[in-house]
């Protein structure tokens, strides 16, 4: 996952899935979410090497969906930097019990949220360091409006947060190589993890991440449920949803 970089998403397997994207070179096939093909390997912790008991599922670009709105005037539009992918095969029925479902959650139970969350990932462990090769974990908080606001402000990205949410705990935070990786809180009021954010990107200078500064950026996931539930059908030939090549 670290040297890849992808818009991907909603997932039942987050905390053991490696996704591995391939991209032509043109910018405007990078912007359409242009990845011709993506590897997910199941039952991950090591990357390098690759554990042995992974199981891979290649997805061609057909089981790609990226938000339309992210590049629709051609230009990288991030408050919609989600996607979703369709696996091309059926999990092994032995697996069934590995799968930990993460649910979304709504609207209005986490804009005004600024509590602690975790990220997982194989990024970066600092800005200076290589990609790590074991899945990682941290804690964090979640900002308000005006403490993420403030910190992007005009003179800095675009920072909206109607689709966004950033962290504010420095030292403590996602980094390069972790971006398409889900941000989860756990309720204890449904015993189970909710995904609210997605790993979008992290603060930089002169192209270099900065990612001790905290204040990275996630995609907040509920702002998108009912793009999610149009195209997360599942029919009966296992076809996708009538919206999916259009919508």
């Amino acid at each position: 996952m670290a040297q890849y970089r992808r818009l991907i998403c909603i997932f039942l397997k987050m905390f053991k899935a490696y996704l591995k994207s391939y991209y032509a070179s043109s910018p405007g096939f990078y912007f359409g979410c242009g990845a011709y093909k993506v590897e997910v390997s199941l039952k991950v912790y090591t990357i390098r090497p690759m554990d042995s008991g992974a199981k891979l599922i290649t997805v061609t670009k057909s089981g790609i969906k990226p938000n339309p709105q992210f590049a629709r005037n051609g230009v990288a539009n991030y408050n919609f930097d989600i996607a979703l992918i369709k696996l091309s095969a059926e999990l092994p029925t032995s697996d069934y019990y590995l799968i930990g479902k993460v649910y979304t959650s709504t609207y209005q139970q986490y804009y005004n949220y600024n509590g602690p969350v975790t990220a997982v990932g194989w990024g970066r462990n600092s800005s200076a360091n290589d990609a790590s090769s074991t899945l990682q974990k941290v804690d964090f908080k979640i900002g308000t409006k005006d403490e993420c606001s403030g910190y992007w402000g005009s003179s800095k990205r675009d920072y909206d947060h109607v689709y966004q949410m950033c962290g504010v705990t420095p030292g403590k935070s996602v980094c390069k190589g972790d971006s398409g990786g889900p941000i989860v809180r756990y309720s204890s009021a449904h015993q189970t993890y909710l995904q609210v954010g997605i790993s979008s990107f992290v603060p930089s200078s002169n192209g270099q991440a900065q990612c001790e500064k905290g204040f990275a950026v996630f995609t907040r996931v509920s702002v998108h449920r009912d793009w999610i539930d149009r195209n997360s059908c599942l029919l009966n030939d296992g076809g996708f949803c009538p919206t999916w090549l259009s919508d």
